[in-house]
């Protein structure tokens, strides 16, 4: 092939990328404005509200401790109780070297929904967290910490952080214990009357809202009928 043909060759093959690039993103973008206005639209029929840039700082208990990572949340009323869901992004950045020696930057966001129940009353701060490997091999080396619960079932698959471990058990009571034993609940943070917690992704179709309040919500009428007690 002729050295001309080549070089055009190439520039086609990179007219064609940019092309793609570009249609990829109005693509997505039309797709974003296209959910939004379904979120929005649900919400004015089922009396929520809908604001952009919301100042809480749930981002704080979440990955990457965003404080201002929250684009966008809904705020309504299910069970007679005030909740939200939210829209949550942080993002990190990696540098490779490859084989020339070269330097590559890669920034990556990644997207999280923040879920949030209201409490009837303040409770102390405390977080339960489903164990990985590096926490259950760091308590086989050396031990529990001082906010464990003394029951091996559910010290051994969640670990339990709260800034004053005296106070873990006026939140976790044995229902809610066994309830996480028995795989029925999420990881969850409490501090005051907000009750969080996140999964990965974005909120998705708005008919599917409400269910995804329904395991936070049963904890949430767990913690509370305990500190009747």
């Amino acid at each position: 092939m002729e050295p001309s043909a080549i070089v055009v060759s190439v520039v086609a093959c990179f007219g064609v990328l940019i092309v793609l690039i570009v249609v990829g993103a109005v693509v997505a973008a039309r797709r974003e404005r296209e959910r939004q206005e379904a979120l929005r639209a649900w919400a004015k029929r089922h009396g929520w509200q809908v604001v952009d840039r919301p100042q809480v700082d749930w981002g704080r208990r979440m990955p990457g401790r965003n404080r201002r990572g929250v684009s966008l949340a809904l705020f309504g009323t299910l069970g007679g109780r005030p909740v939200a869901i939210g829209d949550y992004s942080y993002t990190t950045t990696s540098t490779s070297t490859d084989a020339n020696g070269t330097s590559h930057t890669t920034t990556t966001t990644h997207h999280h929904v923040a879920v949030v129940v209201r409490l009837r009353m303040p409770r102390p701060s405390v977080a339960v967290h489903r164990r990985g490997g590096g926490s259950k091999l760091w308590r086989s080396l050396f031990g529990d910490k001082a906010t464990a619960i003394g029951y091996e079932a559910f010290d051994s698959a969640y670990r339990v952080n709260a800034p004053d471990p005296s106070l873990v058990r006026a939140v976790l009571g044995g229902p809610l214990v066994a309830e996480h034993v028995a795989g029925r609940l999420p990881d969850w943070s409490v501090e005051g009357n907000e009750l969080l917690t996140f999964v990965q992704g974005r909120i998705g179709a708005p008919d599917g809202i409400p269910a995804q309040f329904g395991p936070l919500l049963r904890v949430a009428d767990l913690i509370e009928a305990h500190a009747r007690t």
